[in-house]
């Protein structure tokens, strides 16, 4: 279940809204303006936050006067990073899974109501549906792998998320709760996500989730490709490959279909 925040923490709720803001649009930055929007307080607040966390380096401001993560959120990052190198770690499935389908493969982790593409890699084939850019933070559940990791969770938990992103689904394609909620109730139907034109016509996806293993936070697989390279009589191949590449990453077993306990 997502908890509620301890009382006496609004201020640290407002930075930490602030600092995802960031790090979901740290390629193009964001004005003030928008910031407050995309983190719902009032502007001049947004604004007094914004320069405090500049002068601790945790965001910083360029000419234009758009708002980036700073270079201490970058070693805060380093010294947070896991025991194990998730990147190194699952290097040899996503070569393996875009060698075999030919098709773009994204590593997707859970940060809370998020995921972040942790890493990818780009397929041979010709036409390539690169949907994510590695480090690139998105709502949980517009990505396959999103909902993948959504329809893992117990249900009051997916709904929770689910309602929590709600006004932000419309920026990342064609989605909205009611939309999410059918492809999570898929994906637990069919033990893997399927986005197939759901979010954006012409493109489609595969997710499944890592099988659990301690120490490893919530991770999926994910294929993006032009929507003929995933049409039915192809999909049972590719979700097969992925979890072959999953299991031999993790030395596990797979999940449950849908659901990761």
């Amino acid at each position: 279940m997502v908890t509620a925040p301890p009382p006496g923490t609004q201020a640290v709720q407002r930075v930490a809204r602030i600092l995802r803001v960031l790090g979901a649009n740290n390629r193009a930055g964001l004005k003030v303006a928008d910031i407050a929007f995309e983190a719902e307080l009032e502007r001049p607040t947004a604004h007094r936050l914004l320069l405090a966390l500049c002068h601790e380096g945790l965001a910083r401001q360029d000419a234009d006067k758009r708002f980036f993560l700073g270079p201490f959120a970058y070693e805060l990052g380093l010294a947070a990073a896991p025991e194990l190198d998730l990147r190194a770690m699952f290097a040899p499935a996503l070569n393996a899974v875009a060698e075999e389908s030919g098709d773009t493969t994204f590593l997707t982790v859970r940060s809370r109501f998020d995921t972040v593409c942790l890493d990818r890699r780009e397929g041979t084939y010709p036409i390539k549906a690169l949907t994510v850019e590695v480090g690139a933070r998105r709502p949980m559940g517009t990505t396959a792998g999103g909902i993948a990791l959504l329809a893992s969770l117990p249900q009051e938990e997916a709904r929770e998320v689910i309602a929590f992103n709600a006004p932000r689904l419309p920026r990342y394609g064609r989605i909205n709760a009611e939309i999410l909620t059918r492809l999570v109730e898929r994906a637990r139907e069919l033990g893997y996500a399927l986005n197939f034109n759901d979010i954006t016509p012409g493109v489609s996806g595969i997710g499944v989730v890592v099988p659990e293993r301690p120490g490893l936070p919530p991770l999926a697989l994910g294929i993006a490709a032009i929507s003929s390279r995933l049409e039915e009589d192809r999909r049972a191949d590719v979700v097969a490959l992925m979890r072959r590449e999953a299991e031999r990453a993790v030395g596990g077993r797979p999940p449950g279909p849908g659901r990761r306990g």
